[in-house]
């Protein structure tokens, strides 16, 4: 083999192990982590004054923005009180 295949075929072994690293399964946040997220999003949205139109919305994606930080899969609904 030439150089230049030892070098390609390096690259691919590495290109192809951050494609699977980077496609790992996420799992679901702990329940109780939710909670905790929802009450300090709920927090957030009262200091930023957020319309109760858009509460729900707000703090839903308040908390998926957290989740995702924290690589963990996003919530569909919020227990918004």
């Amino acid at each position: 083999m030439t150089k230049f295949s030892h070098i390609a075929g390096i690259f691919a072994v590495i290109f192809a192990g951050n494609v699977f690293a980077s496609g790992e399964a996420k799992e679901a946040a702990p329940a109780e982590m939710i909670a905790e997220l929802t009450q300090m999003c709920t927090d957030w949205a009262k200091d930023d004054a957020v319309e109760a139109s858009v509460l729900k919305k707000y703090v839903l994606d308040c908390v998926n923005e957290e989740l995702a930080a924290n690589d963990y899969l996003p919530v569909t609904d919020v227990d918004v009180k």
